[in-house]
């Protein structure tokens, strides 16, 4: 039985309540199965949904800086998140676990995250553990709202850590994490020919296709259009754990790329 975690951040202690959390799920989800067993302890929430088991309990404790001080320094989505999380009191742990595919059971946590949120005005944003990211509130929920199973909220799961690579010109380098969560290698690039913020729209749009086709990248496939980008399967050189899918720049056109994305 699969596990999937997140964590909600709140600027003060929040009152949980069940009547508002499935109002907020019926009302922005209508296809998702009826909340059964419903309980209401003291501090938490506790239900099932379809064939998941969900629990929300608020933790008398802040998230350790430790784990979200590198986030917070590298949020695009959130600028001000060092500011806004540093000294919050205490978060909510949003657990769903059942026998769900990867992609499914991180729907149904986007759905109970974002249900969370919207149904306690104390919430100010998530920490997404699957993809060391913070995400403020607004634009979580909002991506969650919008959220359909051929339309999934790549921004939300996966995150794009690039940067100019050092001591090259004009070559930038980066990796993903995230989709090692939903069943997928990662992404990385070591001497992209192109932009950090062009190589970041480069992984999410691979990362869409991914999720919305499958594991169907081989090794030595290529993409792109102006210049060949090669697929290669091999270890990590930032450490990742296990293969990654590692995205190989060259100006040669000696093959027809098979898929054009860009």
């Amino acid at each position: 039985m699969s596990l999937q975690i997140s964590m909600v951040i709140f600027q003060q202690k929040p009152r949980l309540s069940m009547k508002e959390f499935q109002r907020v799920l019926s009302s922005r989800w209508k296809d998702l199965p009826t909340v059964v067993e419903a309980s209401e302890p003291e501090g938490a929430l506790s239900c099932r949904i379809g064939a998941a088991d969900v629990v929300v309990a608020v933790m008398d404790a802040p998230i350790p800086w430790s784990d979200l001080e590198g986030p917070c320094a590298t949020s695009i989505l959130w600028p001000d998140a060092a500011a806004d999380i540093r000294h919050h009191p205490c978060h909510g742990l949003v657990t769903v676990r059942g026998e769900l595919s990867p992609v499914a059971l991180s729907m149904l946590l986007t759905q109970v995250t974002a249900a969370v949120m919207k149904s306690t005005p104390e919430a100010i944003g998530v920490y997404w553990g699957n993809a060391t990211m913070v995400i403020p509130k607004d634009f979580f929920v909002d991506c969650a709202v919008k959220m359909r199973a051929d339309r999934l909220p790549v921004p939300l799961w996966v995150d794009g850590r690039v940067g100019w690579a050092e001591g090259k010109k004009n070559v930038s380098a980066g990796f993903t994490t995230g989709l090692a969560a939903l069943g997928l290698m990662e992404l990385e690039a070591v001497h992209a020919t192109e932009s950090p913020s062009d190589l970041k729209d480069r992984f999410e749009a691979v990362s869409h296709y991914l999720l919305e086709n499958g594991p169907v990248i081989k090794d030595g496939d290529t993409l792109g259009e102006h210049e060949e980008i090669t697929v290669h399967l091999r270890e990590s050189v930032f450490g990742i754990k296990g293969e990654v899918m590692q995205l190989s720049y060259s100006p040669t056109k000696e093959k027809k790329s098979w898929w054009k994305r860009w």
